[in-house]
């Protein structure tokens, strides 16, 4: 889907900027893929380009926050995490300053670039951190919302977007809180299924199809992981009594942990519906997704399958 103009990320880094004056835009090298050239354009005396150097910019933009500014350091997800981990623990997580990371192109969304482009496990190294705001939001409207939040976050905070395309408004309305109950059963649902943001469009692909089936379900979008209020879900799943969680990670470090931890209290099962423990292969995202599984008509499969096992063992 392209997007409007007036919707692009570009665009609203303006008008962050508009209203923040103390907010600095950071990136490593990548202007165009991060969208963040109209901020250039705009102030150019609050953007820095510092190259291909993650692990410096992770220290610039500590010690621009130490001075009392609002950086927002731009790069892929894997970049970020992986070559400048310790940097990022260090001198933004350790001393809590208010640090935004922003990454893109998180997990399969920038596949084309293959292997070393595939972020499937920057949440293992992010959510354990203390004091860190993780959220992924799952269109434009709600990364709008979002990130006027952490803007306004006094720490460190981490923003999980994909590439291109990201869909304008996919509940029609506005999903302005952390966990949002997309789709509700008319009756108890037969499994409540959690999606984290950026796969919540195929998710809700899944639970319409399934419900055409007859088969409906309580989908809820969980847009920040951490600190996460899973309520939502702790309600659904009590009176559905099974959870599928799908995100764009690996199976272990990421939302399906998190959620897991929240209802292994109650002896529910949850089962994770996620990237495979594998190096993905180059390839554009729609043919990643069905080759991991995740496009909208294979999770309604996959959710039907361990539904029908379910009664089986019932039976």
């Amino acid at each position: 889907m392209i997007r409007p103009p007036s919707q692009s990320y570009g665009q609203l880094l303006v008008e962050l900027g508009q209203g923040t004056p103390d907010l600095v835009v950071l990136d490593a090298g990548l202007g165009t893929s991060m969208e963040t050239a109209d901020f250039r354009a705009a102030y150019p005396d609050r953007y820095f380009n510092l190259g291909i150097a993650e692990q410096n910019a992770v220290g610039v933009a500590s010690g621009l926050a130490h001075e009392g500014y609002v950086p927002l350091l731009h790069s892929f997800a894997n970049f970020l995490v992986r070559r400048a981990h310790d940097q990022v623990a260090v001198s933004v997580a350790w001393p809590g300053r208010s640090v935004k990371l922003i990454a893109g192109h998180c997990g399969l969304w920038d596949g084309r670039n293959g292997p070393s482009h595939t972020s499937y496990d920057d949440l293992a190294g992010i959510l354990n951190l203390p004091g860190m705001l993780v959220v992924e939001p799952a269109d434009q409207t709600q990364t709008r919302h979002l990130m006027a939040e952490v803007i306004a976050y006094d720490g460190p905070a981490y923003v999980r977007l994909r590439r291109h395309g990201m869909p304008r408004d996919l509940a029609g309305a506005p999903l302005n809180r952390g966990s949002v109950l997309v789709r509700q059963a008319p009756a108890r649902p037969a499994c409540t299924v959690v999606a984290a943001g950026t796969m919540l469009a195929e998710a809700l692909h899944a639970a319409r199809l399934l419900g055409d089936t007859g088969t409906h379900v309580d989908l809820i979008g969980v847009a920040v992981l951490a600190p996460a209020n899973l309520e939502p879900v702790l309600q659904s799943a009590a009176r559905s009594g099974m959870v599928a969680v799908i995100e764009n990670h690996a199976p272990h470090g990421g939302l399906a942990d998190v959620v897991a931890a929240a209802v292994s209290p109650f002896g529910l099962p949850v089962h994770r519906f996620t990237l495979p423990k594998e190096f993905l292969p180059a390839g554009d995202s729609d043919w990643l997704l069905t080759h991991c599984g995740l496009a909208g008509p294979q999770l309604a499969a996959r959710i039907e399958q361990v539904l029908d096992e379910r009664t089986s063992e019932v039976g």
